[in-house]
């Protein structure tokens, strides 16, 4: 059923624009706001609500889906989890923007829009590399999360994404805590999909900087991403088409969540994965 749900919800979201009741953000600001635990001011001392934010959710997804076990019922939910839990409008509309602001030569436009997903202070020449890491973050991560541990899983994997974000927006001192739950939840399956830019771009190329981040434990998740990538797709510079490196790098990212998709599809049909 994992590949069921897998192809039916990639299918929804590439052929589909979501409404905010199949964004997960929708659902997170309004269960922070009922927990009473958005916070819109600076914290000066750490705590853990944030832990039972992200527990809790897990929890009661994990005991509805062993009562629905084996059902309609559990593959609907399953589903409709994933659903909501995977992709982000948000960056492909900026994406979508971006790229029609390199076709008009608009330069200052398409630094603003780069903007909006990376830090102020980076260059267009990095826009591509944190699309790359915003695909992993709500596509690939999500889909490995989602085949290891169904649906609470993936709720786990977003609850504790948007919570992070959360705490440092707010500058919270308990991120620095979430950023290690998120730097364990992050090991491996970056790494995996990490190798995935191997197989589907230049593995010659690529492969020392995989095996050389393997395992290192300190390094971050989003650098050993962003340095396979690069490594395993060559984007040539063109200083007259700042939108040539972001496509680039997405169109690797794209082959990539296909590469993963088929993997997970022969895994189980060998029996390997239910």
């Amino acid at each position: 059923m994992t590949i069921i749900s897998l192809l039916l919800v990639l299918l929804v979201e590439r052929v589909t624009t979501k409404s905010q009741y199949w964004q997960f953000e929708f659902y997170f600001n309004k269960y922070l706001t009922a927990t009473g635990t958005l916070q819109t001011q600076e914290s000066s001392s750490r705590s853990w609500w944030w832990l039972a934010i992200i527990v809790l959710p897990v929890l009661v997804v994990y005991w509805l889906v062993q009562v629905l076990s084996n059902g309609l019922l559990e593959l609907v939910l399953s589903t409709a989890i994933l659903m909501v839990c995977v992709g982000c409008p948000a960056v492909r509309a900026t994406y979508k923007c971006f790229l029609q602001a390199a076709n008009r030569g608009d330069l200052e436009a398409c630094s603003l829009y780069a903007d909006q997903i990376g830090e102020p202070d980076e260059s267009l020449e990095s826009f591509g590399r944190n699309l790359v890491w915003q695909n992993y973050l709500h596509y690939a991560s999500v889909i490995l999360w989602f085949t290891a541990l169904g649906a609470s899983g993936a709720l786990l994997y977003v609850l504790a994404r948007e919570t992070f974000k959360q705490l440092k927006v707010t500058q919270n001192p308990s991120a620095a805590d979430a950023r290690i739950l998120m730097h364990v939840l992050d090991w491996l399956p970056v790494r995996i999909t990490a190798l995935g830019f191997l197989l589907v771009g230049h593995f010659s190329r690529a492969f020392p900087a995989w095996l050389g981040h393997l395992l290192d434990l300190k390094i971050a998740a989003k650098a050993l991403l962003v340095d396979v990538a690069t490594q395993a797709e060559e984007v040539e510079r063109d200083e007259n088409n700042c939108a040539q490196e972001p496509s680039t790098l997405v169109r690797l990212a794209k082959r990539n969540v296909m590469f993963i998709l088929v993997t997970i599809a022969l895994l189980t049909l060998s029996g390997w994965l239910n």
